[in-house]
């Protein structure tokens, strides 16, 4: 079978710089990342969203056009998910024009590889968290019972509910991280007919983590300086062949991972109850 790659980037973050992101070089990475995978035989490039650090109507649609059309460049199809950032002051339509592509839930083959584009609300503030809006997780379920092939599930926000000991952003602030629902979306995961693989950005590290049989890939953003001192120049490429799956990070922060790319559906034992409730019973 042939290889499918696909190249990913996200959290571009374009914009006014902050004491960890570079936003004033989220342009020229990114037409760095351009030049680099176009005529490199990509069979796509995901985009995981937060495309810009908002500010105001105006500016965040002069942000987002710079953007789009840096990717308006690439070679390959690309497939964009939209972040917190890309809604705070437009509506996902307003992202999709834009971009000229789709951001919506949506299911799709790349290559060989069967690809489910997760879209739920995004919107985040200090003081809301993160939340599902109805239909969100009805949507993901749906999509997932579609088909019982392989599946990488992408979306901007992470789905582990992964610990974040360390992160700049979310140690103190856990409920900015994932889905007050991420129980309820974990177990729509493992209750999907096929397995699943879940690829996504917002937190700006390199991370993986198997939850339920289930590992959960996140890239570290384009601009992000926390780690090493200036902007990461993180991009992925992921190889899928028919049994492995290859993760490589570019960067200042590299990574390399190899894993199965599972045949068939694993599902974890419940975990056991709380050892001294079970002794007081």
């Amino acid at each position: 079978m042939a290889s499918t790659r696909i190249a990913v980037i996200g959290d571009v973050h374009h914009g006014r710089d902050t004491p960890t992101k570079r936003g004033s070089r989220a342009l020229p990475l990114l037409e760095q990342f351009v030049a680099e995978v176009n005529g490199a035989g990509f069979d796509a490039v995901i985009d995981l969203g937060d495309r810009i650090s908002d500010e105001d109507p105006e500016r965040d649609r002069l942000l987002q056009s710079d953007v789009a059309m840096c990717f308006a460049k690439l070679d390959a199809r690309r497939h964009h998910v939209s972040g917190n950032h890309d809604v705070a002051m437009f509506t996902l339509a307003d992202n999709e024009a834009i971009l000229d592509r789709p951001c919506g839930s949506r299911a799709l083959v790349i290559g060989q590889v069967r690809c489910v584009f997760w879209q739920p609300d995004v919107r985040l503030t200090r003081e809301r968290g993160l939340h599902l809006s109805p239909g969100d997780l009805e949507r993901l379920v749906q999509l997932l019972a579609q088909d019982d092939r392989p599946t990488l599930l992408v979306s901007h926000v992470p789905l582990s509910g992964h610990a974040q000991t360390g992160n700049y952003y979310f140690e103190a602030n856990p409920d900015h991280a994932t889905y007050a629902e991420g129980a309820a979306i974990r177990a729509a995961i493992a209750n999907a007919p096929g397995p699943v693989v879940a690829l996504a950005g917002h937190v700006h590290w390199n991370t993986l983590t198997t939850v339920d049989g289930t590992p959960h890939i996140t890239l570290q953003s384009l601009t992000e300086t926390f780690i090493s001192g200036d902007a990461a120049g993180a991009f992925g490429v992921l190889e899928i062949d028919g049994e492995d799956l290859r993760w490589t990070v570019h960067g200042r922060e590299p990574l390399l991972l190899t894993l199965p790319w599972p045949k068939a559906k694993s599902k974890w034992r419940a975990p056991l109850p709380c050892f001294a409730a079970a002794g007081a019973a």
